[in-house]
């Protein structure tokens, strides 16, 4: 058309514009009455569930922030105008749904504990829906919880940590257990960076501004907590393949340090296929990558992406100890273990945690012994974790194996170490003394092969016990897991002439001297016995069920001896009369086994704070420990030992009693010497370390500790003229009689070490310092801010340990909580509340509460921990008016003895 034509146009509007009547005014949309927020108590409600997430962070390590958008797609099962997941310290910049091709704006809402509303305009479901959710946050660069960054060699590296509820520290999800399916990650970063996650990548595209788009595999379906990624300018160093898939495997380390992994990628392969022959199944991912985090707790059952700490993987050339090797191979089999229980079978929610850890924790004992049966690891490790496990056992403050989850609070406090891990273990343990080891492997296998990709739930595991190994053993499981406390067995023999012998048990709740429990309880226990004459003996099981029951023992005349744990699996304290006791400890050599004899050496502990015994009587027992041949019952002994506190001494009594260590303990421990000889074995090697520490560690041999100083010395002059088994012992025992010199010396290497666990290794060595003022400059370092304070904070932990030192750590710990609480994770607080149970005085024990009292509500699970350690500081202070008198009077003869 002409432009003319356009102008005539033009005019002609303007004339009737300027003569229309005015328009009336464009329609208002109506407000949006958004609904008034409700949200959950604790766990979500069942409306709305996902079926599948799309992740999409753009991650660069050295920037204090981090961006991303999630799609999540859900199923509405019935209409609402609110869905509730979770996001903590994050900044939602946008929440949409999408619905039927149709775009609903959401407005998001917070809740405390990390609880994240999305309100609606009007109501969706039910049906299929999509959430996109565009959010920020900050990495942590303090707590290492969440989404957390570390700079080592002047490098940005980060890493993730999400167990049990920091998932929603990193991003927007449904952050429960039971919340299991498939996810796909996609990462933004920079080019030259390495980028992993769960799942192997399947394309990366240049992105402009130097950044690339890596995108991984769908998942196999997971919940939140296992999600996983790394970024950083990793070193990558192949392995071999794993497994009976031949899977890649990859250990994923800071640069310049891939050298150190070459004991790990030696061991790996084997230990998958260990696991894969004890599950009778193909390990479940299509990759192994194992990421080297800068902390031993970082370890973490990833899929495809486990983590292992620094501490366990990275060992340089000619320090794989035998600490090192085994600690490297029980962590890694643990890991891995959870692969198959926690991850392909998941507990539904968090009271079912010890499914995981309990069961996983007994998996790590038999697979560690089955890779090196030289380290007698299974017998060991049963024997101290079912001492941990009894010692806890035996508060009132205790928890059950499965822990009722009512808030966040719980939720942390249901990875209990004494427990969740070491109790659960213990009683599987239990159950395959019992009824067999391959019954048992049995029927975890068909626990596994149930629940495959799946959720499971303490029943459901009952279940699978009580058809795999008969009604009887669920019952016996169920009883010990839904209550806490431990029994304790007793037993009167009865012989008539012409009749088989019959035994009279009885069982009770086994509570410490001073304890306030009084309820009575009732386990359903399975109670092995053997009965005997001389070496000649015979074995049977009963399942007591009730208060008292009588049997008949299968034994030809009346025996002489009776042990009432054979084969000393049986989780429960036995209360020995005081002649039972004595024919037991009177029968030939080699007739009870290294696991019977731990558990009688237990249970003399036990009567010892029930107060059946004085401790003075059993201290008699322990020179026989120090010298049998056998490592673990010398170890054994160290249980009595712990029994006395130094701190019930005076200073003459105190010296007497280091006297009567070194008479014990040295001459072993001079034979032996400070340096390994050519050709020792492990066990030889760990029996040295034992017989130091006892020495001079405990007993402050001048001999040995004039030694230990120099070579102490000539280890920080260089690393390669002293072994480091001997290496640390050796500067921890040096330190004692520390000058100033000593002292710069360890913190100038501790400061030139680009080792994170070597620092804190250093570090921690300086709480033994005995001169007050050196300790004083050395507890500065822990609220300065030059080191990390988790590195820093085993230096107050050392100096608790020592009654000549507790008070100085004690009056820093009064006046630093507060600061060293705003730098911890709740896990680790409680770690350093529990450390105030080493008090057994009453001004101590006041002080305790007037400071942790007020505070410990506002720490994740900090209630508990301080219940527990008080009742500890009670019942020390009964069994030191119990028990001081007998120390004494065996001190006072064992000197005579000497003399």
């Amino acid at each position: 058309m002409p432009r003319s034509f356009w102008w005539c146009l033009l005019a002609v509007a303007l004339v009737r514009c300027a003569h229309a009547p005015p328009a009336a005014p464009a329609p208002v949309a109506p407000a949006v009455a958004w609904p008034e927020p409700a949200p959950p108590v604790l766990r979500l409600p069942s409306t709305v569930r996902p079926v599948h997430y799309a992740l999409d962070l753009t991650l660069l390590p050295a920037e204090p922030t981090y961006s991303g958008t999630v799609t999540i797609d859900v199923e509405v099962r019935e209409p609402v105008r609110q869905v509730w997941l979770h996001a903590q310290e994050l900044q939602v910049t946008q929440a949409r749904v999408l619905l039927g091709g149709r775009t609903l704006e959401a407005k998001a809402v917070t809740a405390s504990e990390g609880r994240l509303g999305l309100l609606l305009p009007e109501p969706i479901g039910p049906g299929a829906a999509q959430l996109v959710l565009s959010f920020s946050g900050r990495v942590d660069r303090e707590r290492s919880q969440g989404l957390y960054g570390v700079e080592e060699g002047g490098e940005s590296y980060l890493y993730t940590f999400f167990e049990p509820i920091d998932a929603r520290r990193a991003f927007p999800c449904f952050d429960e257990p039971g919340f299991k399916v498939p996810w796909r990650l996609r990462l933004t970063v920079k080019q030259e960076h390495v980028a992993l996650a769960n799942h192997a990548v399947v394309s990366e595209e240049p992105q402009s501004g130097g950044l690339k788009r890596v995108t991984f595999a769908e998942s196999r379906p997971m919940p939140s907590y296992l999600v996983a990624f790394v970024v950083g300018p990793f070193d990558l160093v192949e392995g071999a393949p794993v497994g009976r898939a031949q899977v890649p495997l990859r250990f994923v380390v800071p640069k310049g340090r891939g050298a150190e992994t070459a004991y790990a990628a030696q061991v790996t392969p084997r230990l998958v296929t260990l696991l894969e022959d004890f599950f009778d199944d193909t390990y479940p991912y299509e990759k192994l990558d194992v990421a080297v985090v800068p902390r031993y707790w970082g370890t973490m059952e990833h899929p495809g992406l486990v983590a292992l700490g620094q501490p366990l993987t990275l060992i340089r050339p000619g320090e794989e100890t035998p600490e090192r090797r085994q600690a490297y191979a029980n962590i890694a089999i643990h890991e891995l273990g959870h692969y198959w229980f926690g991850n392909v079978v998941t507990c539904q929610w968090w009271d079912d945690i010890w499914l995981n850890e309990s069961l996983t924790s007994w998996l790590d004992q038999k697979i560690t012994d089955q890779f090196e049966p030289a380290w007698s690891y299974a017998l060991e490790s049963q024997a101290e974790s079912t001492v941990f496990a009894l010692r806890t056992d035996s508060l009132t403050h205790t928890s059950p194996v499965r822990k009722p989850i009512a808030t966040n609070d719980d939720i942390i406090g249901s990875f209990d170490n004494a427990t969740t891990y070491a109790k659960g273990a213990s009683l599987l343990n239990m159950l395959g003394g019992w009824l067999g080891e391959e019954r048992l492997r049995d029927a975890l296998r068909a626990h596994v092969r149930q629940h495959t990709w799946g959720l499971t739930t303490s029943d459901d595991f009952l279940a699978t016990l009580g058809k795999s190994l008969g009604a009887e053993a669920a019952q016996v499981f169920r009883g010990y897991v839904d209550q806490p406390g431990v029994p304790r067995i007793s037993a009167e023999l009865s012989c008539q002439k012409g009749a088989a012998p019959r035994l009279k048990l009885a069982q009770e709740r086994f509570l410490p001297a001073g304890s306030p429990g009084t309820a009575p309880q009732t386990w359903t226990v399975p109670v092995c016995v053997r009965a005997g004459t001389g070496t000649a003996s015979s074995r049977a099981c009963v399942v007591l069920a009730e208060a008292a029951s009588e049997v008949e023992l299968p034994v030809q005349g009346c025996p002489t001896w009776l042990l009432l744990n054979a084969g000393g699996s049986g989780y429960y304290r036995v209360g020995y009369s005081r002649e039972q006791l004595a024919r037991l400890l009177a029968v030939p050599a080699g007739t009870l086994s290294t696991a019977e004899r731990l558990a009688l050496l237990s249970d003399v502990e036990a009567a010892v704070s029930r107060g059946d015994m004085p401790l003075g009587e059993a201290l008699r027992l322990v020179p026989a420990t120090a010298a049998d041949p056998q490592r673990l019952i010398l170890q054994g002994g160290n249980q009595l030992l712990s029994a006395l506190r130094q701190d019930w001494l005076s200073g003459p009594e105190r010296l007497r009693f280091k006297a009567w260590l070194r008479e014990l303990y040295g001459p072993r421990a001079r034979a032996l010497g400070w340096l390994p000889k050519p050709g020792e074995s492990d066990d030889v090697k760990q029996t040295r370390g034992m017989l130091l520490f006892r020495a001079v560690v405990s007993g402050e041999d001048p001999v040995l500790s004039e030694e230990a100083g120099r070579l102490a010395r000539a280890w920080l002059a260089d690393r390669k003229r002293v072994p480091a088994e001997s290496a640390y012992l050796a500067l921890s025992v040096a330190m004692r009689q520390g000058d100033r010199a000593l002292f710069q010396q360890v913190l100038a290497q501790a400061r030139a070490t680009k080792e994170p666990a070597e620092r804190a290794r250093l570090l921690g060595t300086l709480g033994g310092l005995q001169e007050p003022a050196l300790l004083q400059e050395a507890f500065t370092l822990i609220t300065g801010t030059e080191f990390d304070v988790r590195d820093t904070v085993h230096i107050l932990l050392r100096a608790f340990f020592s009654p000549e030192t507790r008070p100085l750590a004690w009056a820093f710990y009064q006046q630093h909580f507060d600061a060293l609480a705003a730098k911890m994770r709740s896990d680790e607080l409680g770690g350093l509340i529990s450390i105030v149970g080493t008090f057994c005085d009453e001004t101590r024990q006041a002080e305790v509460e007037a400071l942790l009292r007020p505070r410990v509500a506002q720490i994740e699970g900090g209630t508990r921990v301080l219940s527990r350690e008080l009742e500890s500081i009670r019942l020390c202070l009964e069994s030191k008016r119990r028990h001081q008198p007998s120390v004494l009077e065996f001190l006072r003869t064992s000197g005579k003895a000497r003399r």
